[in-house]
């Protein structure tokens, strides 16, 4: 159903409140209103309207141009609007945070409109609507705010008087204005989360240089001097490194009469910041801790997840979610911190809006913070706030210089972004470029931290594509000597096969253990996501693959009970003696887990093996099928303790076929070029154990036919290496000859034949049972 609305002269917009059913600002006796079926073009009166709009769960913004007029202008909104939810979300400021705000709203079919002096704001172009006009002029907030359903903000510095007259005539504002009014005084911001028992700085209001030498002489030197209102962006800090800095400090600030507090010098060795969630039913939702570099106080650079220990994240987490809890309203909230030398944090301070530190979750995370804050303002559901990708890094894209260079310097970095797998570009569109000022940020999403910082190195160097599309290796190979080499490359062919970056390298826990330790504590920083070798388990967090390798002794048994008696907490992924291949393969199979394509290919990958095996199968028996008869004596399983005499006694195909299975069974796990003279129970297992298969069927095709010899019933023969010379499973005698199909390290396929021959009329019969 639409809310049409018939007038003779300009286009009114009409508000539909269901509380008391009355309509705004519909006072002009010229204004008719009528209901309209979309569906029948039947209407009626607005008698009938209260029924009908029963329906509705939240406000009803619609409205109809005038048919009486020949002007067809009109602005966006006035038309009717329709998506998630049927309200207008106003907000106090067009700048880039705006923009990126309405262009999460777009996709989530909701209308923001934005107020801001400038005709050309960067979210002028992106907006439902854009009223130009300050967002420090009363009036002109008033008359915004009749326009929408509800109101927020993209910056802290807004006519916060205004906003609490809003809320008392029934406006509704997130957050609210005491908050607000809090974060606008950055000195009762203090005071506020001081009472709160949150962690801070020391700090201290001044009035004179007096005041300020008897904070120098109670904090010492150096001495942070802040202004309490429009400080952002670096703008409003100073420092003074001694008493006789001070008055050049105040003075940078503007003198006294601006307002100024101190604070107590915070030697910290890492800024984090989190993004954090609120809901209109008080509900918290925090984004991974990221850390922040700063280029003369202007965000320059923000990784995420901050390179911190875990406790320091659950730490910078519960300081971030006391500090929101204490404030009202909903929206997104930046809490900015300070990590200590000796591991506290400390509040910096906090904006109640989407933050710098957060243009990363565009693309890193399920609900970027824009998102978010839409969601939280209208009272959805908050969405999930974690990281899609394992590690990301923005680049903020400031003004290097003034006018049309800058321009041009911006737009080559961008190019170079563009031309780098996982960057993605944001231009704010501001039509003027300044030192420093904010024009736009490059995200890089990857598979590690080290990843996307070595991409980001790359594209802000002025180098070759060669260079730009460099890959870091996420698997590390490393060995005590090349002595292993032989083996360990086999994970490298694994690799390769897959197209997973690695690299090789020779670090001996004897012979150089400070290079193995260099290594392993170097590697997640580095990319790096699994090393195989196991000496290094205890010395990194990455999930760690051993190899047992063959030596001169003892057949590897050394190396493989090194490695699976690894100390409780240091955990040890281990493979077959000198199987690199399953190292690799066990590699790929991790990374697939946060990689679809990786995993899919794994899995192409044992679909060919299969198939291949099932070939094989399918080849031994078309080749043994074209046999009436076979005399096997040229194959000499004497050797290998199947067969104590050398000739085997002819078997019908039917015995062969019916048992073809279990055969090549048996076969696919033994060892091709079984060494003489040893035990069959000491063989290895290999993959390419099928071609078995292939090298008897071939010495079957090589055999010529021979009548079958009378049984003789004489005893079972001794078969080396099976005890007694009695019978036993998978053994019976043949013309004196005792036969075994598999050999004694796998009784479970021994195959038990019978056979009986008999030659009559030139025909050879033989009955036979498996």
């Amino acid at each position: 159903m639409m809310l049409l609305q018939q007038t003779t002269s300009v286009p009114k917009l009409v508000v539909f409140s269901k509380s008391d059913f009355c309509f705004k600002p519909c006072s002009s006796s010229s204004t008719k209103l009528f209901f309209m079926d979309k569906h029948t073009n039947s209407s009626s009166s607005s008698s009938s309207l209260k029924q009908s709009l029963r329906q509705y769960q939240s406000p009803v913004l619609a409205c109809q141009a005038s048919t009486d007029t020949n002007d067809t202008s009109f602005r966006k909104d006035y038309l009717p609007v329709h998506g998630v939810s049927e309200v207008i979300v106003g907000v106090l400021g067009g700048g880039q945070l705006s923009r990126m705000l309405c262009q999460a709203a777009s996709e989530m079919a909701i209308k923001v409109m934005v107020l801001d002096p400038l005709v050309n704001c960067p979210a002028s172009s992106i907006a439902y609507d854009h009223m130009v006009g300050s967002f420090n002029d009363s009036a002109t907030v008033q008359e915004f705010a009749k326009r929408c359903a509800v109101l927020t903000v993209d910056i802290e510095h807004v006519d916060v008087a205004t906003m609490e007259k809003l809320e008392q005539q029934g406006v509704d504002c997130q957050p609210k204005a005491s908050t607000i009014r809090i974060i606008q005084d950055k000195y009762l911001q203090k005071v506020h989360f001081s009472r709160q028992g949150i962690p801070l700085p020391d700090f201290m209001q001044i009035d004179d240089l007096e005041g300020a030498k008897w904070a120098g002489d109670l904090f010492g030197y150096p001495l942070m001097l802040k202004s309490r209102r429009l400080a952002y962006d670096g703008r409003g800090n100073a420092v003074a490194k001694n008493e006789v800095e001070l008055t050049s400090a105040v003075n940078a600030l503007g003198g006294f009469a601006h307002d100024l507090y101190v604070e107590k010098w915070t030697p910290f060795v890492k800024e984090l910041a989190v993004i954090v969630g609120r809901g209109r039913d008080n509900s918290i939702s925090c984004y991974p801790v990221v850390e922040t570099i700063h280029k003369e106080n202007i965000c320059h650079i923000v990784k995420a997840p901050a390179h911190v220990p875990w406790k320091i994240r659950k730490l910078a987490i519960d300081v971030a979610h006391k500090a929101v809890s204490s404030l009202e309203g909903a929206g997104v909230f930046a809490v900015e911190l300070f990590l200590t030398k000796d591991g506290q944090i400390l509040l910096n301070e906090v904006a109640p809006r989407p933050h710098n530190s957060g243009h990363h979750t565009i693309e890193s995370c399920y609900t970027s913070q824009f998102e978010q804050h839409l969601r939280a303002v209208l009272g959805l559901p908050l969405g999930d706030p974690s990281m899609k990708t394992p590690a990301a890094i923005m680049y903020n894209l400031l003004g290097e210089d003034e006018g049309e260079p800058g321009f041009q310097l911006a737009h080559q970095l961008i190019g170079r972004a563009l031309n780098m797998q996982g960057a993605a570009v944001h231009w704010y569109d501001k039509p003027e470029m300044r030192k420093q000022r904010k024009m736009g940020h490059i995200t890089i999403v990857g598979s590690s931290v080290g990843i996307v910082e070595a991409q980001l190195k790359s594209m802000l160097k002025e180098e070759g594509s060669e260079t730009q599309t460099a890959v870091t290796p996420c698997v590390g190979i490393i060995m005590g000597s090349d002595s292993d080499l032989p083996i360990m490359k086999d994970a490298a062919r694994i690799l390769n096969t897959f197209g997973v970056p690695h690299e090789v390298r020779i670090v001996s826990a004897h012979r150089t253990p400070e290079m193995m330790f260099s290594y392993a504590l170097s590697a997640q920083d580095r990319g790096i996501q699994i090393i195989i070798a196991g000496m290094v388990a205890s010395l990194t967090p990455l999930p760690v693959i051993g190899v047992p390798v063959r030596a001169s002794a003892l057949d590897g048994m050394d190396s493989l009970l090194s490695i699976v008696q690894m100390p409780r907490g240091v955990p040890v992924a281990t493979v077959a003696v000198n199987n690199a291949t399953n190292a690799g393969l066990l590699a790929v199979r991790m990374l697939g887990v946060g990689d679809a394509d990786l995993l899919a290919r794994m899995s192409q990958y044992q679909e060919d093996t299969r198939d291949d095996v099932l070939k094989r199968a399918e080849k031994l028996q078309t080749d043994v099928s074209n046999l009436d008869f076979v005399k096997i004596q040229e194959v000499r399983l004497k050797e290998f303790g199947w067969l104590k005499k050398d000739a085997m006694p002819a078997m019908t195909v039917n015995t062969l076929l019916n048992s073809s299975v279990s055969v090549v069974s048996a076969f696919s796990g033994i060892t091709n070029g079984f060494p003489k003279k040893k035990s069959v129970r000491n063989a290895r297992p290999l993959m390419e154990g099928e071609r078995w298969s292939e090298k008897i069927v071939g010495n079957i095709q090589s055999l010529q036919r021979g009548p079958v010899p009378p049984s003789t019933g004489s005893p079972c023969t001794h078969i080396p290496g099976r005890g007694s010379g009695k019978c036993t499973l998978g053994e019976r005698n043949f013309a004196g000859h005792t036969v075994a199909l598999a050999p004694p390290a796998f009784p479970d396929a021994i195959m038990n034949f019978d056979a009986a021959a008999s030659t009559t009329s030139g025909t050879h019969k033989q009955d036979s049972s498996s």
